[in-house]
């Protein structure tokens, strides 16, 4: 009986592809909605349901580290997020993204990961998906580290309990062609975590109760080296890191969101997003300085104007103006994306890349684009 059990869950995990995994995952989540014409709405778009309850965000939770860094397994979703802008020594300009995501379905536990490695003109990407329970997902607290098959984040064990930095992080395409890469990075900071929001409580909506738990960190310096086009290549850059977990995604109004991270400097980092709606957008920035200091922006100190093009699927450019007198912030730039074939495509689409701005300010960071794909 024990070995059918175990067959049975095998078979169930590799029929669960990467293509859909977690389209299904939401599926099995949540009872599908649609929309009057009848087809199916953005699956980003899930709300909690009164036959299934998780904990939800709230302004009195109280975030604390290094606990902050495990998985809560009492909300429905999570992720932990690095974002990085990369030179070689040979003066290659990369970008690479790793992320590891959790999801319930009833009372199991999905984890997925996904990584890609992209330069200016060419953007390749991974896929990771298992359980705790299938021996391909480890997560452990004291050090920190999150194993998914054979991708690690691996914290210092110098630090008991461990604050997740420094790490060393491994991953990417274990493939024998010339689409094989990998990325074996070395992560350390001397910043600490900067709550989003409220201490933390990250708002989504004008009037729905979508909010999220949130904290960065920005201030990351990368060293390591890359496998890219059969050539490893040592390189340098910063990363940046976001954690996030909550039990509700988008309202009904809303379909998709633009985030941004860039580093106005060595030591001042913009963070803004912008949740698109058809109603009222929701806006949200932070100015982020290296010695621990934040400064949350008031949506009218943030205007965001996209630029399209008929033969692409994402915005090309936006023109972003921040301005906050009493802190003496003005900026006033030209977003632009740097690679247009950095898109995830992984059950749900998404676009993740570096990007470059000029203006009055001069620099890089990365941009995130949802719900543009049909």
């Amino acid at each position: 009986m024990k070995s059918r059990k175990r067959v049975i869950l095998f078979l169930s995990f590799i029929l669960l592809t990467p293509l859909f995994l977690l389209a299904l995952v939401l599926i099995l989540n949540e009872k599908p909605s649609q929309n009057p014409a009848g087809s199916m709405q953005n699956p980003l778009k899930y709300q909690e349901t009164a036959e299934r309850q998780y904990t939800q965000a709230s302004a009195g939770y109280k975030i604390d580290f290094p606990q902050a860094h495990s998985p809560h397994k009492d909300f429905r979703h999570e992720w932990w997020y690095l974002t990085a802008n990369l030179k070689s020594d040979t003066g290659i300009q990369f970008a690479t993204q790793w992320t590891l995501f959790r999801t319930s379905v009833g009372q199991a536990q999905w984890y997925f990961a996904h990584a890609a490695l992209a330069d200016t003109n060419d953007h390749i990407a991974a896929f990771r998906h298992g359980r705790e329970e299938f021996g391909n997902v480890t997560i452990t607290s004291e050090p920190f580290s999150a194993a998914i098959d054979d991708w690690l984040w691996q914290s210092s064990a110098a630090l008991l309990p461990s604050n997740l930095l420094p790490a060393q992080l491994s991953y990417g395409s274990a493939r024998t062609d010339d689409a094989a890469w990998q990325a074996k990075l070395s992560l350390q900071t001397t910043s600490p975590f900067f709550l989003q929001g409220e201490q933390g409580y990250s708002q989504k909506h004008q009037r729905e109760a979508n909010a999220s738990h949130y904290y960065s960190q920005p201030f990351i310096d990368v060293k390591g080296e890359v496998l890219w086009q059969g050539q490893w290549l040592n390189v340098t850059g910063s990363a940046w890191f976001d954690r996030e977990w909550g039990s509700a995604m988008l309202a009904d109004d809303q379909q998709g969101w633009d985030w941004f991270s860039l580093r106005l400097s060595s030591d001042k980092a913009l963070m803004i997003y912008r949740i698109r709606s058809s109603e009222q957008d929701y806006v949200y920035g932070s100015l982020m300085y290296s010695d621990g200091r934040i400064e949350i922006l008031d949506t009218n100190d943030i205007k965001l104007v996209s630029h399209v093009s008929d033969t692409l699927d994402y915005p090309h450019a936006f023109d972003l103006q921040v301005k906050k007198q009493s802190i003496g912030l003005n900026v006033d730039v030209r977003v632009t994306v740097i690679n247009q074939q950095q898109i995830m495509r992984f059950g749900i689409e998404y676009f993740e890349g570096m990007v470059s701005f000029k203006g009055t300010h001069v620099g890089e960071g990365f941009v995130e684009m949802t719900g543009y794909s049909p």
